[in-house]
């Protein structure tokens, strides 16, 4: 992800989120140095070279920590997100990264049956995690490679 990103990218949260992060916090990010954000562009004579789908994480010592990932609304239920969420893991994992942590609002059940397909296990609860709901949090964890 660049700045050149941020505006493309702040569509997507603004139509996937009902409480988004505001572009400033896409700028901030970008500026993090444990920051590990990808987006993911349509390319081809008709898309213009678009963002369809974007992730941000953070990489700390041999964690993953997944902050946001979406995909545009036009493109969901196509495989992207699981595509954009295994990339993003193998990357890490080349940076000798071994778990990733998310958390996710306990209403979002597609999401939560995605991190379920991937591997990731329910391992804790956050309570009253979302401010302008009182939602609890469901902390999940993945293996991305197995410790020695």
């Amino acid at each position: 992800m660049t700045a050149s990103d941020i505006d493309a990218v702040a569509k997507i949260e603004c139509s996937c989120f009902p409480t988004p992060w505001k572009t400033s916090a896409f700028v901030e990010e970008l500026s993090c140095k444990d920051a590990f954000d990808w987006v993911l562009k349509e390319t081809g004579e008709n898309c213009g070279n678009s963002i369809i789908a974007y992730i941000c994480s953070r990489l700390i010592l041999n964690d993953m920590y997944i902050l946001k990932i979406a995909v545009a609304p036009k493109r969901q239920r196509q495989g992207i997100a699981t595509w954009l969420l295994s990339k993003s893991f193998l990357l890490a994992s080349e940076k000798d990264t071994r778990i990733a942590f998310l958390d996710v609002r306990p209403s979002n059940v597609p999401a939560i049956k995605l991190y379920k397909k991937l591997g990731f296990q329910t391992v804790g609860i956050r309570p009253n995690y979302y401010s302008e709901t009182s939602e609890d949090a469901l902390v999940m964890k993945k293996h991305l490679k197995e410790e020695i």
